[in-house]
């Protein structure tokens, strides 16, 4: 944005800006076509996130004075200056609007002729100083609306980039992705309307005891001082309530993040969810935290909107104590004069009373999120920036002194490590006396030689990640000494963490318009990533969807360690065992060319759960165990103790020998690129990134205005019918209009008290009614839409939604959009019925009163119908673009929270603030501009209803001799409080709107077509549950000429598969990456549907079978282990059917029952266990549903030499036998080698199938191919 001009408004005159005519072209551009992009400009310098933050962080202080500063307080006084100018326009409007009742008084003795001396032409003066006033006031209020708007937003930009800087510099485990996602969505927003609250905090504290003043002295001090007392008193509760309520927030927002946090886990594991039939539990997982929150908001909108009424109704008793005490206390008449000077007073706290409500409760908010988003800062000993600095400096290692042992890159003494902080809840629960936990790394003695390869192995949870994330910084040291040469470091983690970006950006961590050097491509060939490039249209510039969902898992963990190899300047390599997920005879491939080759000059540490056969060529070898330094040296000391690990009995030069895996290797080609050579002539390096229109992050904003059925269907959601609730409630609030109307007139005469009394308690009762009728009303709304989105989501297919949405997008349907109808709907509609009947109220007693002044009410009507059109054209674009540039920055900062130690390993801290700071300033710019919108329409409402007081004020004057006293006394109270009322309502309508594209979002969600619906027939299959009850009983698979294909335009991924499977037998199988291992899997279980042909299972067309039934039926080990935030007893079974014994007796199967028990609480992402202990859980999975199918996708890839062979025994014991399925999905050739048959597919097609040995006698196989690069040998 720096090369752009100055912002458009900064180029305004002062007038200019301040009637916001600089937006005139934007609306009128709106009216003739939708709104683009290029359409709304960009902030002004003074606005960008690095120049508030370098603003703000002048007054934050630094890292130590951050524990005892207050977000609140240093917010406002980097915004002191603004604060004031909102504070000075504020008073001055209070100050300002207290002359309308002497001028409506100066009038009504005109009309009444109480005084000879003033004629018509000063009753005409009167008016129109009477408009001026109104005119002139309501100017400056809008004029600080429009500051407010700048401020606000401003305070919203600082907030959401504090918390993103925080989270880069903060521990992983002191992140929780909920509660960041909640502080960036939801908590910013408060902030952000709690700013714009701010002048009804000012406008009443000035102008209530300036109206009291002036009752008293025109009715009697003891009359001012009832009114104002009971004013006060119902002010004073009103405030309790509202900070009560306010408060209750702090509870509703803990709620909340737990809510998002579980909806967050559910959807990044949606594929392992639904394979294993777990929807209905998970979703009822989230539905119940969603009951709980909904409960504390139940309270919290009931007590609320108590305190609403009151306020609303507030004025009404004040009025009603000061003529009491006028009339029966001190013995005067009421004449009409004074009941509509009195009235005209009163009224004037009508608005502010009002607001005064909301502004509490929204300042009130906004207090508790700062008090979040502060204790979350201050929980984590992260460093701000300071004023000086924009970046912190890598979190690595430190620098290693001048006599550090120069051949060592990393030299611990004695150390132990701890994780720095514990996975926190409620950010605003005190953390403990110490947030650090037990150590995880005990006492290490561990030296790292310089240009060496250092390789780690030990048993599941011995510490072996965990060393690498106390090199780069994530532990904490907590007793010993560790010194580094080097701060520069690359580093692949165990679970590859890739962005929603091209596969080169990925890399490189630049854009894709970058030149790319030549060591790129030779990453690229090292890492074996040119064949699969070339089979992508657009090559290195694919966008990959979330997480890399388009990518396979030896894909993703060959770009993770693409992205290690390219960092040039590293001088220590950190690799979490990268291989585990690759095919033998690839990994064999990358290791040579990558590790040893591209790496070959660093010190590398490579972590190692599996091919061990690699272990004769380190120069180091390290073994853990228990969080502890067991052994440490060379392969050929080390050899007599590594003897339970499988690797060959060979020299690096690796001499002939007589082994049957010897005489395979010897037919693969000894060129170590040989496995690039089939590259397609295509160039997989794209010089010009081409626009891919079908990418999931391309954001496509809607631009039609809200439909009718979007309300309908809002309504719908209540219980009862859409039209008739709308009806019903319309109906509500004309009665009750009405009887406030009525009350009003009634207050003429001493006779009329009682019936005005009457009258009024009547209103105000009423009042409560149909409050509190929206309020239960919307939280039906709300509890529905909520529960038909969360199953819509949950039951969306994979390929169609889940593959080309991105989980950003799709949080933000559960975060701002659902905020959205929970919170601002409710306050948004109720304030719109109240502001239109109010305004239909004085339409009505302007008309009754002053038949002439119909004569204006017609060009009224059109000019605001105009301007309204004109506003609704632009209006509803702008919300949608303001929301689709939001969610990208939601979007953003849920991955960047996924990969802070790849970030952080890499110095990419600063890269990523400031994109996340370029994606927050186009957000923040769309919301400006989506904000100023609603006051440039404010600001014209107002100046209308300037106008309308003006033409009733002279109507008066005009036809004073036929006008009833009654009449025009009523007329001119009810029209001065047309500019409050008639700009709030069409400004609550555009706000009702706005919110309702919430819902439109939400309800275009709700309507996506869920897996296994089909045009015609049942849903998920046509078969009884009765009939299916012993099904599968024997466990036989057929594919029958089956083909598939992901989504529709796209390529068959499995090509006319016919094989079958019989009953009991066991099938491995393999293939190279791509060729369609993942997508058979993918058909069995039915996450995509077939193009053609079936599949059976004991004759069973799977497609005719429930969708429910048939998952529940099968079972799966995944690949990539998925765990929830929970104990260990729901993550075993989330449905909570089996009991203890059964889960104990899995636990000690797979050999945990002594690291954790059912109880023990994993963490966020499982982040407290290792990559092998959570493969271990998912096996225990397995083994409780006692499946006739079971698909093994290389289930122990993560786990070490030792553990593997124990679980090798669990499976066997458990799985191989007669009366159960296996089909094995293998990276690494030798743990298929025991199968029955072996399947090996190539490009979605079969090309081999048979037992081992008949395929390893098949010269020129496929299978033989793949063994002789594994160096696998037959049992």
């Amino acid at each position: 944005m720096s090369s752009q001009p100055p912002a458009i408004i900064d180029r305004q005159p002062w007038l200019h800006r301040v009637l916001l005519l600089w937006l005139d072209p934007l609306f009128r551009l709106g009216a003739t076509r939708p709104l683009v992009d290029s359409d709304i400009w960009h902030l002004g310098a003074q606005d960008t996130a690095v120049r508030l933050s370098r603003r703000f962080a002048r007054h934050w202080g630094t890292a130590h004075d951050q524990l005892q500063s207050s977000l609140v307080r240093a917010v406002c006084r980097t915004f002191a200056r603004e604060m004031t100018v909102v504070a000075t326009l504020a008073v001055a409007y209070s100050l300002l609007v207290q002359y309308q009742p002497p001028l409506i008084h100066l009038l009504m003795t005109v009309v009444t002729r109480s005084d000879d001396t003033i004629d018509d032409t000063s009753g005409y003066w009167y008016a129109a100083l009477l408009a001026v006033v109104s005119l002139v006031s309501v100017t400056i209020l809008d004029s600080s609306f429009f500051v407010t708007a700048q401020l606000a937003t401003n305070v919203k930009t600082v907030v959401m980039d504090l918390v993103l800087s925080q989270s880069l510099h903060c521990p992983d485990a002191a992140t929780s992705s909920g509660d960041v996602i909640t502080m960036v969505a939801v908590d910013s927003t408060r902030l952000f309307v709690g700013f714009v609250a701010l002048p009804w905090l000012v406008v009443p504290v000035v102008t209530l005891p300036l109206l009291y003043t002036a009752i008293g002295s025109m009715m009697g001090w003891q009359v001012g001082v009832a009114g104002g007392l009971t004013l006060l008193v119902v002010m004073a509760g009103g405030y309790y309530f509202a900070h009560a309520a306010g408060n209750l927030r702090h509870d509703l927002m803990a709620a909340q993040a737990a809510r998002v946090k579980a909806t967050d886990e559910l959807l990044a594991g949606i594929r392992v969810v639904k394979m294993y039939g777990w929807e209905a539990s998970l979703e009822n997982r989230v539905t119940s935290l969603r009951d709980a929150e909904l409960a504390l908001q139940h309270t919290y909108q009931f007590g609320s909107e108590l305190n609403a009424i009151g306020l609303l109704v507030a004025p009404t008793l004040s009025l009603m104590a000061c003529v009491v005490v006028y009339v029966v206390g001190l013995g005067h008449a009421l004449t009409p004069t004074v009941a509509f000077t009195a009235m005209a007073y009163v009224n004037i706290a009508r608005l502010p009373c009002n607001l005064f409500a909301f502004a509490v409760m929204r300042v009130t908010e906004a207090v508790t999120s700062a008090h979040r988003i502060e204790a979350f800062i201050q929980s984590s000993p992260a460093t701000i920036p300071s004023a000086s600095s924009t970046t912190s400096t890598s979190s690595t290692t430190s620098i290693a002194d001048d006599d550090m042992v120069a051949e060592a890159v990393v030299d611990m003494h004695e150390a132990s490590f701890a994780s720095t902080n514990q996975p926190r809840g409620d950010p605003l629960t005190p953390p403990p006396s110490s947030s650090r936990s037990a150590c995880i790394l005990h006492q290490l003695n561990l030296t790292i030689p310089q240009h060496q390869l250092t390789m780690i192995v030990g048993p599941v949870g011995s510490g072996k990640s965990s060393v690498l994330k106390a090199i780069l910084g994530e532990l904490e040291l907590v007793a010993g000494h560790m010194e580094a040469t080097t701060t520069r470091v690359a580093y692949a983690s165990q679970e590859p963490w890739l962005q929603q970006t091209t596969i080169r950006s990925n890399i490189t961590f630049q854009s894709d318009n970058a030149n790319i050097s030549d060591h790129y491509a030779t990453v690229l060939s090292a890492c074996q990533l040119l064949p699969d490039l070339s089979s992508f249209p657009q090559g290195d510039c694919t966008v990959l969807g979330d997480r890399g969902v388009n990518l396979s898992g030896g894909q993703r963990a060959r770009v993770a360690l693409a992205r290690a190899m390219y960092r040039q300047d590293a001088d220590l390599v950190l690799l979490d065992d990268p291989l585990s997920a690759l095919d033998s005879h690839v990994a064999k491939t990358v290791f040579e060319q990558g590790i040893r080759g591209v790496l070959a000059e660093k010190s590398v540490i490579l972590v190692l759960n599996s091919h061990y056969h690699l272990l004769p060529f380190a120069d180091t070898i390290v073994v853990m165990e228990g969080g502890r330094v067991v052994r440490q040296g060379s392969f050929a000391t080390m050899q007599q103790h590594l003897t339970s690990l499988s690797y060959p009995q060979t020299s690096k030069t690796c001499p002939p020998s007589t082994t049957l895996a010897d005489q395979l290797l010897s037919l693969a080609s000894p060129n170590p690129t040989s496995t690039s050579s089939h590259v397609r002539t295509a160039n997989p390096l794209k010089t010009q990134p081409p626009v891919d229109e079908s990418s999931p992050l391309l954001v496509v904003a809607p631009t039609s205005d809200v439909a009718l059925d979007t309300y309908v269907a809002y309504f719908d959601a209540s219980g009862w019918h859409g039209i008739s609730v709308m009806a019903g409630v319309g109906g509500m609030y004309l009665l009750s209009q009405g009887v406030v109307v009525a009350a009003d007139a009634a207050l003429t005469s001493v006779t009329s008290l009682c019936l005005y009394v009457a009258l009024a308690v009547a209103a105000m009762l009423l009042l409560f009614t149909r409050g509190i009728c929206a309020l239960l009303l919307n939280l039906a709304c709300a509890k529905t839409l909520h529960r038909q989105l969360l199953h819509a989501v949950v039951s969306a297919p994979v390929p169609t939604f889940f593959d080309v949405t991105p989980l950003g997008r799709i949080l933000h349907r559960f975060t701002s959009d659902l905020f959205d109808v929970d919170s601002r709907m409710p306050t948004s509609a109720v304030y719109l019925l109240q502001c239109q009947f109010q305004v239909l109220g004085i339409a009505v007693v302007c008309g009754a009163a002053l038949p002439c002044s119909i004569v204006f009410c017609a060009p009224l009507t059109l000019l605001v119908t105009r301007i309204y059109t004109r506003f609704s054209h632009t209006s509803p674009a702008l919300t949608r673009l303001a929301a689709a540039h939001r969610a990208p920055f939601v979007a953003f900062a849920t991955e960047t929270l996924r990969g802070l130690s790849t970030i952080r390993a890499f110095d990419q801290t600063e890269h990523f603030e400031t994109n996340g700071r370029r994606l927050l300033d186009k957000a923040q710019s769309y919301l400006l501009v989506q904000f100023l919108a609603s006051r440039w329409l404010q600001m014209r409402m107002d100046g209308l209803s300037a106008g309308m007081v003006a033409a009733v004020a002279f109507c008066c004057v005009w036809s004073r001799a036929t006008v009833g006293v009654v009449g025009a006394g009523l007329a001119l109270t009810y029209v001065t409080q047309l500019s409050g009322f008639l700009s709030r309502a069409v400004m609550g309508h555009a706000e009702v709107a706005e919110h309702m594209t919430s819902v439109e979002r939400m309800v275009e969600y709700i309507g996506i077509k869920s897996e296994g619906a089909k045009s015609e027939g049942p849903v998920g299959g046509s078969r009884s549950t009765t009939a299916l009850a012993e099904w599968p009983s024997r466990g036989a698979v057929t594919f029958a000429n089956y083909s598939m294909r992901y989504r529709a335009g796209l390529e068959l991924s499995l090509k006319h598969v016919s094989l079958s499977v019989r009953a009991g037998e066991k099938v491995g199988i393999c293939g190279r990456t791509g060729g369609g291992k993942s997508s058979l899997l993918a058909a069995l279980f039915r996450t995509v549907e077939a193009a053609s042909g079936r599949i059976m299972i004991d004759g069973v067309d799977i497609a005719t079978v429930d969708l429910a039934i048939l998952r529940s039926r099968l079972t799966i080990i995944p690949q990539d282990p998925v765990v929830f935030s929970g104990s260990v007893r729901f993550n075993l079974d989330p449905t909570l059917t089996t009991d203890d014994a059964a889960l104990w007796h899995v636990l000690r199967q797979v050999h945990l029952a002594d690291v954790v028990g059912l109880d023990y609480d994993v963490a966020e992402h499982g982040a407290n266990l290792s990559g092998g202990q959570r493969q271990l859980l998912c096996i225990a999975r397995a083994l409780l549903r006692k499946s006739k199918v079971v698909v093994l996708d290389e289930a122990t890839a993560n786990i070490d030499g030792d553990t593997d062979r124990l679980i090798q025994d669990t499976l066997r014991a458990n799985f191989d036998h007669d009366n159960v399925t296996k089909l094995v999905i293998a990276h690494r050739v030798h743990t298929i080698l025991d199968s029955d048959r072996i399947l090996v597919l190539q490009d979605g097609s079969v090309v081999e199938f048979d037992t081992p040995a008949a395929l390893l006698a098949i010269e020129d196989g496929v299978f033989k191919a793949l063994a002789a690069h594994a160096g696998a040998a037959l049992p």
